[in-house]
């Protein structure tokens, strides 16, 4: 098992920044990198005639500007419910390669062994990290050889600053099921899988994202403080609030 802990270059105008579309606006800037960097993963999967599975997808517009981006591509969104908004309705009818399945992540049951490409859930793994062997488990069994499990955002939790930062968010909003994550636990995922790539973004990008979400200046310039101060002084990457990982089967 190959594990590689890095602070990527913030690919621009690639197909991670397509993927994105019209969302991209959406995000804060100060987390922008992050999810280029994340989608980018995504597009790389080589998916031609492919199954792309994405776990936890909520209202499931991600699974459909994916299905929108590679329509040679069969894209299922899953979640413990099926989205029936109009936006899905719209979606299902101009996206032909795009379907929504009520399932937990633990059990891809409508899914044979080897049969798909590439598997990854936004925010996810965080809400997931209670089982990561169960997960893992299922994955590997549904995921062809060299395969991807990719998640995107996910909070780590060595910077304590960071992790007090969170606890009163979460506190203040009651959400029980937040949780950190950790670098030991992605080495404990990984080693069943041939490799895993975890990406860490924001050092100083996270405690300024009241003042730099507001001026996409300022954001992209703590991002490129955050990738030097990473890329010359390693240590600090454990340090960082978020991340993209990325496994290989």
């Amino acid at each position: 098992m190959k594990f590689r802990l890095h602070s990527p270059e913030v690919p621009l105008g690639g197909p991670g920044e397509k993927l994105l579309g019209p969302g991209f606006i959406r995000y804060p800037a100060s987390d922008r990198g992050i999810f280029l960097s994340g989608d980018e993963a995504l597009s790389q999967t080589k998916l031609p005639r492919g199954l792309a599975i994405e776990i936890c997808g909520g209202h499931g517009e991600l699974a459909a500007r994916f299905a929108s981006a590679h329509p040679e591509c069969k894209v299922i969104g899953t979640d413990l419910y099926v989205p029936e908004y109009p936006e899905n309705r719209k979606w299902l009818q101009e996206l032909p390669n795009l379907s929504y399945q009520k399932a937990s992540a633990f059990d891809l049951a409508f899914l044979q062994n080897g049969s798909a490409d590439l598997i990854w859930g936004q925010a996810a793994l965080h809400h997931l990290a209670h089982a990561p062997g169960d997960l893992c488990r299922e994955a590997l069994r549904v995921l062809k050889p060299g395969g991807r499990l990719i998640f995107i955002f996910e909070p780590l939790g060595h910077n304590w600053l960071v992790a007090a930062i969170r606890a009163i968010r979460m506190s203040a909003r009651e959400e029980g099921d937040e949780s950190n994550l950790y670098i030991s636990q992605f080495k404990k995922m990984a080693e069943e899988f041939s490799s895993c790539e975890v990406q860490v973004f924001n050092l100083l990008g996270y405690p300024m994202k009241a003042l730099s979400d507001r001026w996409a200046g300022l954001a992209a310039w703590v991002q490129k403080v955050d990738g030097w101060a990473f890329r010359h002084f390693p240590g600090l990457l454990v340090y960082g609030a978020n991340c993209n990982v990325v496994l290989t089967k």
